[in-house]
């Protein structure tokens, strides 16, 4: 019985020291201003935007050469 109190009293100190040393590292992390994330976002739905429109640029040209091709 003593070995199982012991192990929770250890998981507990290990979970606390975690909690901590997370807490304190989050402290430290410097996060982007509301300014670079807007211009993030931007460049992230420009890029998909731009990466979807090419490869349905592609898909709908091979499929047509497919068609041309094959006949059918």
């Amino acid at each position: 019985m003593a070995v199982l109190v012991q192990g929770l009293k250890e998981g507990i100190d290990t979970a606390r020291t975690f909690v901590q040393e997370s807490w304190a590292e989050l402290r430290r992390v410097q996060w982007p201003t509301r300014n670079e994330i807007r211009a993030a976002t931007i460049i992230v739905i420009l890029l998909v935007s731009t990466i979807s429109l090419f490869l349905f640029l592609v898909d709908t040209l091979l499929s047509w050469l497919f068609h041309a091709f094959l006949g059918s």
